[in-house]
C-alpha cells in the first residue's frame, strides 16, 4: 500500500486553528519525521539546537535515534523549550488525545490526514529532495532498508513529474 502524504500547504491548513500544543506536535511530525508516541516523550535534553539535532530515546523496538532539526522548527522549538528544565516534556499530551485531534481537525477541513500521514510526508520530501534511501531509514529508525522503500513509491510519481515536465512530456 502506497503511504499518503500531504503538502506544506495541507499542513499549513491542518494546523491553523489546533491549539499551539497540538500545532507544534503536528509540526514536529511533519519536519522532523517523529511518531506521535515519540513527540509526547520528548524532553528539553532531548533537543541541541548547536547540533541541529533531536535525540529519539527508546522508541519503536527501543532504538534510540537522531534526526536532523529543520529551519522551520526552530522558532517553535525555542518556545517549546523556553523556561522548562532538562526533564521536563516539552508537549504535554497523550498519544491518544493528539491522534484524535489532527483526525478531529482534518476531518473538519474535509482532508484525509492521520497522524502517520506526517510522517509519511517527511520520508517523501526527503526522497523527492535527493537524500538517499539509506539516510531516510536512519532518520526513521527503521531496521531494514525494505520498510522504508515504500516511500520509493511516491518519490517515483515525483520523479516522474520533473521527468515529463523537463522532457516537455517525452518518456524515456
Amino acid at each position: 500500500m502506497i503511504p499518503e502524504t500531504i503538502n506544506e500547504n495541507t499542513l499549513n491548513k491542518l494546523v491553523s486553528k489546533m491549539h499551539e500544543k497540538n500545532r507544534k506536535a503536528c509540526l514536529l511530525m511533519y519536519y522532523a519525521g517523529l511518531r506521535v508516541s515519540e513527540v509526547c516523550k520528548l524532553k528539553r535534553r532531548d533537543i541541541d539546537l548547536k547540533s541541529g539535532t533531536i535525540f529519539i530515546s527508546r522508541s519503536k523496538n527501543l532504538k534510540n535515534r537522531y534526526v536532523l532539526i529543520d529551519d522551520k522548527l526552530i522558532p517553535h522549538l525555542l518556545e517549546l523549550m523556553k523556561g522548562k528544565k532538562d526533564d521536563d516534556v516539552l508537549i504535554k499530551t497523550k498519544p491518544a488525545l493528539l491522534w484524535f485531534n489532527i483526525k478531529y481537525q482534518s476531518k473538519k477541513y474535509g482532508i484525509r490526514v492521520h497522524p502517520h500521514t506526517l510522517r509519511h510526508s517527511y520520508a517523501t520530501n526527503l526522497l523527492n529532495d535527493g537524500f538517499p534511501i539509506t539516510d531516510v531509514k536512519e532518520l526513521l529508525g527503521h531496521s531494514d532498508v525494505s520498510t522504508t522503500q515504500v516511500y520509493l513509491h511516491t518519490s517515483l510519481t515525483h520523479i516522474k513529474d520533473r521527468w515529463n515536465t523537463l522532457k516537455g512530456g517525452k518518456k524515456p
